[in-house]
């Protein structure tokens, strides 16, 4: 290897940067000391003023070479996914440096030993006098501080120089990474603010209550058409999009929300310099710094497609909660948890003209009742004062539901119905049932009707029977011989006749009786009807030869004497229409009734089963019609009238009667009943 010669003997001018002169101020040790504190000084000050990182290491190497006394220095720089670099603090070392840089990246950036970093300064004719390699403490940034002279050692200034730069280059190392870093993080933060749909930004109350925004992103200009640069420089310029309600609270809500720290959520509308209507909704949160300020960390959302939806969809459902109030064939009204009207529909002022004034949103349930009773929709009694009136209307009102009839002046009789709402508000129906009430009272009429041919029937109509029957008796017995064969024949058939008369006059006397002579329920028990029919039938059950088997019956509220018919019309239905020669089988099952009914009533169902001749499934309703019959006379009697009344007995009890046939097979007649009734004498003795 070439021996390294003077340098002086090689180059002058390199002797010089080198070897540069000392000032006589720094002959001195301690003075010297102080100098290259101040030096040092002087660079961590611009550096914490922002001093690039190659700068620094520019101004490292100056202040080296003010030091070095015979020495100099160069510093090969590496930072994670850049090419090497070399700063010296004299030309002359430069081509040793290069070869340096081209080492390092050829050694994929590995350091080079000391042993290769030494062979490399012999062959340029220097000697290594020190080696700092300085790294960042992630490894971002690496740099390594070379010291080269003409000897192996270096002089005791240049080596506390070179400690006390060393200290500056890694502190230089430790802010151009972080600087990196946060650069890095500022350009992902950036890029991540742009993917957000909505405005994301940092605000700053201060305590004086002074509102900054020291970021926001670029989307606000298009949400806002305002720029970012603008809003930062002047918040004004973004509230100015607010409407003036917004802003006049809008200062006061977020102090209050500083001094908190509460979540700040809130929805706006807000009208852009371009003069388009948009809907935001920012949620930000804030923390409180040492010095009293609260920095707020959010979001603005352009909720105006949502919101507009949102719009849409409350108008389409107020218009279609307006046409169902206003197909309810009733008059109908609503006030809310404090007793204000919200809504009614016109049906409401058709029966109501004299409460138009009135009926207006917001107005209150008493407001209205008194109306009502000034005006005489709702008639005094007599000789009750209005206000007494009124407190009965407010009493009844507080209850959770209530219904009661009105008849207007004019005539009109008014269903009122009072519901409470689970809001606490209420809903009113008013129903017009004058019809109803004409029609009751038509049926009324036709009960006393019929009450009256109940009591001419029971009396007046059987009278003449009677009377054709006894005379027809005198008739055979004084004119026995006289008569005659045909003579005999038309006596017989005239009784004949005056007995499906007499049996026709009372079946249907038993089907008026249902209603007009109907008793109050009580407590029956059925298998103690079934034994005082089978008693009552036993002669049809002897002579048919018939056998009736039946599981235990429950006690229920009844009415005892229709109960008892219902089952003997139904048991001798079945003894009637039996087949020939074949002994009638007569089943009874009992059995709860399946459930299902929304009142969760109590009911059982009695099945009365045949082996009888049947009949088909399309006449199933037909027998139960008054004056209805399935076969003629000549087959079998009967009037057509049983089995209406049995139908009319058990809808009276709020039950069903249904039947089920085949011909040739027999047929089933089901009972379905409640075993409770809503009001009996044996309940109110309770």
């Amino acid at each position: 290897m070439r021996e390294a010669s003077s340098l002086h003997a090689r180059d002058c001018a390199s002797a010089i940067l080198l070897s540069p002169s000392v000032p006589a101020a720094l002959a001195d040790d301690d003075h010297e000391q102080a100098a290259l504190l101040e030096a040092q000084t002087a660079l961590l000050e611009r550096l914490g003023n922002g001093m690039a990182i190659d700068t620094c290491l520019a101004a490292c190497l100056e202040t080296f070479a003010r030091f070095a006394h015979g020495s100099a220095a160069f510093v090969v720089l590496r930072q994670r996914g850049c090419p090497a670099s070399c700063h010296s603090s004299t030309p002359m070392l430069q081509p040793l440096a290069d070869d340096l840089v081209t080492a390092v990246d050829t050694a994929d950036r590995r350091p080079l030993d000391a042993a290769a970093l030494a062979a490399a300064a012999r062959r340029h004719g220097v000697r290594v006098q020190a080696d700092r390699r300085l790294t960042t403490d992630a490894a971002e940034i690496e740099a390594r501080f070379v010291v080269v002279g003409e000897t192996p050692s270096m002089a005791p200034a240049a080596d506390r120089a070179v400690q006390g730069l060393a200290a500056v280059l890694r502190f230089a190392l430790q802010s151009a990474a972080k600087s990196t870093a946060l650069a890095t993080a500022n350009e992902r933060f950036a890029a991540i603010a742009r993917s957000i749909p909505g405005v994301v930004y940092q605000r700053v109350v201060r305590p004086d209550g002074d509102i900054r925004y020291t970021y926001i992103s670029e989307a606000a200009e298009e949400l806002f058409g305002v720029s970012p640069a603008e809003i930062i420089a002047n918040p004004q310029a973004l509230f100015d999009c607010h409407g003036p309600e917004y802003y006049a609270t809008f200062k006061d809500r977020l102090v209050n929300a500083s001094k908190a720290l509460e979540l700040w959520d809130v929805e706006a509308t807000i009208i852009t310099r371009n003069g388009d209507r948009k809907y935001t909704h920012a949620i930000a949160k804030p923390h409180r710094e040492p010095d009293g300020a609260v920095v707020w960390d959010g979001v603005i959302l352009d909720a105006t497609r949502i919101k507009e939806a949102e719009l849409a969809a409350a108008a389409s459902e107020a218009r279609t909660r307006d046409a169902i109030i206003e197909s309810i064939p009733q008059a109908f009204a609503l006030y809310d948890a404090n007793d204000r009207l919200v809504t009614w529909n016109t049906r409401f002022l058709a029966i109501y003209p004299q409460l138009a004034d009135q009926i207006v949103a917001g107005n209150s349930y008493v407001e209205i009742v008194r109306a009502e009773l000034q005006r005489g929709i709702d008639p005094l009694p007599e000789g009750v004062e209005p206000e007494f009136r009124l407190y009965e209307r407010l009493a009844q009102h507080h209850l959770a539901n209530y219904t009661v009839e009105r008849r207007l002046p004019d005539g009109r009789w008014i269903l009122v119905n009072e519901h409470r709402t689970r809001d606490g508000g209420t809903v009113i129906l008013h129903t017009d049932i004058s019809e109803l009430k004409e029609r009751e009272a038509a049926l009324a009429r036709s009960n006393r009707e019929l009450e009256t041919f109940a009591s001419i029937a029971s009396h007046d109509l059987q009278e003449p029977l009677r009377k054709i029957d006894a005379f027809g008796d005198r008739l055979k017995r004084r004119y026995h011989e006289q008569l005659g064969d045909d003579g005999k024949m038309y006596v017989e058939r005239m009784q004949s006749a005056v007995a499906r008369m007499r049996s026709l006059i009372e079946d249907l006397l038993d089907y008026s009786r249902v209603t007009t002579k109907a008793k109050p329920f009580d407590r029956v028990r059925l298998d103690t009807l079934l034994e005082e029919v089978k008693g009552d039938l036993q002669v049809a059950i002897e002579t048919s030869d018939a056998t009736i088997e039946a599981v235990p019956l429950p006690e229920i509220d009844a009415d005892r004497t229709q109960m008892r018919q219902l089952l003997q019309n139904i048991i001798a239905n079945a003894l009637k229409f039996k087949k020939p020669d074949c002994p009638p089988v007569i089943k009874i099952d009992c059995a709860p009734a399946p459930p299902g009914r929304a009142d969760g009533e109590e009911r059982v169902q009695i099945a009365i089963t045949d082996n009888g001749i049947g009949f088909e499934m399309k006449y199933a309703e037909r027998i139960f019609g008054i004056f209805q019959r399935l076969h003629n006379r000549a087959e079998y009697e009967g009037t057509g009238v049983g089995l209406a009344t049995c139908r009319k007995i058990v809808e009276r009890h709020k039950g069903t009667l249904t039947v089920s046939s085949e011909p040739d097979i027999g047929t089933t007649f089901t009972i379905e009943i409640p075993t409770r009734q809503p009001s009996t004498e044996s309940e109110a003795e309770r």
